[in-house]
Formats: C-alpha cells, structure tokens, sequence
C-alpha cells in the first residue's frame, strides 16, 4: 500500500529545492538574492581580497545627478552676436589631480577642457539650439589646427535658454600637440547656431597644450571640439557620502597593442564611519594618445559600472581595492605613450580632485 505523501511535506521539498537553485554562496549561507540583472559576476572576491573587475559598460547619463529644471521660454528667438558677450577663463587637465583649476599638467598626452561663458548682455531673451563651430584666433588670424563642431542627437535638439544678465557655457576640449607661437593674445571665434554671427570671445590664459611629439615620427596637429550650448552649473549641495573616499591609482607599467591589461584603484575611507556603496558608483575611464602624420590620435572615453557585489561599504577608517581592466587600442605601435584617466562617478558626487587620477605608460 502506497501511503499518500503529505501537502506540507510537498510544499518544503520544493521550497529547499527552490532555496538551492537560487542561493549566491559567496553572500552567505541562507542568501536568496538574485544576480542583479545589470551585473554579470558572482559576488566574490580574488584570493587576495581585490575585487575582481567587471566588463560592465554604463550609460553615459547613468551616475548624474537628477537633472534640474531647465529654462524655457517658447517666445525666445536664436540668440544674436550683438547681444552676447563672452570669454574663457582657464583650461582644465583631466590628468590634474591636486583639485587645482589652473594648474596644467604639461606632459605627453595633453589635453585641455574649457568652459566659454557666455552672457546675454540684452533686453530680450534669446536660445541657443545647434552645432557651434568654434575657432581659435590670434593676431594674425585663424589659428591653423584641426576644427570640429559635430555633436550627438541630443545635442542638436537641447535647447538653452538665455535670460537677460543670464550666461550659458560651451564646452571645448583642445588635444595637443600644439607647437606653434602664439601671436598675442587668443580669443574664440563662435560661429552661433541658427543663425546668429560671429561672437568674438578673448581667452584670458596663456596656457596651451603641450609641444610634445613621443611616438610620432611627423609633425603633429592639434585639434578643437566643441559641444553645444547648455545652462551653466548652478550651484548645489554636493551630499553623496563617496566624497569622503580618496582613491589612489596603482598603475600599468607596459602592455601591448590589442592587450587587456589590469591596473588597480584603492578606495581609502578615512572617517570613523563607514561609507556605504548605495547606489552603487561608477568610473569614468579615459585613453588618450597623441597623433600626427599617418598616425591616428586616441581620444575615447568609456563609462564602467564598480563592482560592488562582492563589497557593500568602505569600512571606517579602511579600504577596499578594486581591479579595473583596460583595453590598449590595437593600432597602437611599441613606444607610443598612452596616457589613462580614471574618475569615480555617483549622483550628486562633483569632481573631487581625491576620486580621480592618471598615469601613463609606454606601449610594448
């Protein structure tokens, strides 16, 4: 006789069986939480208690903070030349890690951002909508470097809003090298979108990227992006507790072309409180590498998820070191320098000069 099996029994079984195919042994006995469906890697960690890198790209916006309410006025007509003044202030490195706005690193693989400001001096409010082309002048006229002005869809389609007394910034970002002797002073030639002349803007430093030609057999030229317009950043309270971290980079010594490499960063949470990984940051990963004749420059930026599956906090007063990959670019030939950027990225974090680094090396 066959004696019928009891529902409780029936209902345990199958939830033990459940349990087993859904538990992450590396989070602890008795843990049912899933993989996360934007992470790919189990929740440990490397012998010596790094944390293992993960190839998880992110969206460009995925780590800002919460967009605010951007002006709009649909009355406002394009912005005009002869109501506009404007100028750059400073050059900013992305190598720079001392926090110091004007001050330069001036060493192979330059490149300099900046931040044209540009005031509407009228009574009328204007937009600003579309591609800027954006050139460099001296006194002896156009500045003879490579110009480019194209932008994404998004930023055809932004439209920035001027008020009377308001400003909005266009951002520049000029690769080195730059060999040439400036003739007096330079200033910005905006072409405005939609029409609207030619706003002349003086430039109010001297510093330049640098005339250094490692790995470059000819001459080599610079270069001038430029964005599209956007409101200035207004000032807010910056709260995300990563602000406390300091990062330290521990570099790559050599690679070669096409290699995936592995440098290091240590998070070091100074406080005697431990800061928690919620939400989970990102990084901000740059490769940049000279070009010239016949010799293709590198210029990419790549956003990265932080692995923190394995890891939930920094601990007070501790740190927690995180493996981070790297691709060098295949066209790249034995002796070129590759210089590499990296940056912590959260909502509300601003660009801590302590949460971002650099280094370079030499292709093998």
């Amino acid at each position: 006789m066959i004696r019928p099996v009891p529902l409780l029994a029936c209902v345990v079984s199958l939830l033990l069986l459940a349990g087993c195919g859904a538990r992450n042994p590396a989070a602890g006995t008795g843990s049912t939480e899933p993989l996360p469906p934007t992470v790919s890697a189990p929740a440990t960690l490397l012998p010596d208690g790094t944390v293992p890198w993960v190839d998880e790209p992110a969206g460009e916006n995925e780590f800002n903070t919460p967009p605010r309410e951007r002006r709009t006025d649909p009355d406002a007509g394009p912005c005009r030349a002869g109501q506009l003044r404007g100028e750059l202030t400073s050059w900013l490195s992305p190598s720079n890690t001392d926090g110091g706005e004007h001050t330069v690193r001036a060493e192979p693989g330059g490149k300099l951002i900046g931040q044209a400001e540009v005031t509407n001096t009228g009574q009328d409010t204007c937009r600003l909508r579309g591609e800027v082309d954006t050139r460099l002048r001296d006194r002896n006229g156009e500045v003879p470097i490579n110009y480019s002005h194209a932008i994404n869809q998004e930023g055809r389609q932004r439209v920035t809003i001027v008020p009377p007394g308001e400003s909005a910034t266009l951002r520049l970002d000029w690769t080195g090298p730059f060999c040439r002797q400036v003739d007096g002073g330079l200033e910005l030639a905006i072409h405005l979108p939609e029409g609207g002349g030619e706003l002349r803007a003086p430039v109010r430093t001297d510093t330049t990227p640098p005339c250094n030609q490692v790995g470059v057999k000819s001459r080599s030229t610079s270069h001038l992006s430029a964005s599209a317009f956007d409101e200035p950043a207004r000032e807010t309270a910056m709260d995300s507790p990563l602000r406390v971290l300091k990062a330290t980079l521990e570099p790559v010594t050599t690679g070669k072309a096409g290699e995936l490499v592995t440098y290091h960063v240590r998070l070091a949470n100074p406080t005697g409180k431990a800061v928690p990984l919620d939400p989970c940051p990102g990084y901000l990963q740059e490769r940049f590498s000279l070009g010239g004749h016949q010799v293709a420059a590198v210029n990419e930026s790549e956003f990265y998820r932080l692995n923190c599956r394995p890891v939930r906090e920094i601990p007070a007063n501790g740190s927690v070191r995180f493996a981070m990959g790297l691709r060098i670019p295949a066209e790249m030939a034995p002796g070129r320098e590759l210089s590499v950027d990296w940056r912590l990225l959260a909502p509300r974090l601003a660009g801590e000069s302590g949460l971002r680094g650099g280094f370079e090396f030499t292709v093998g």
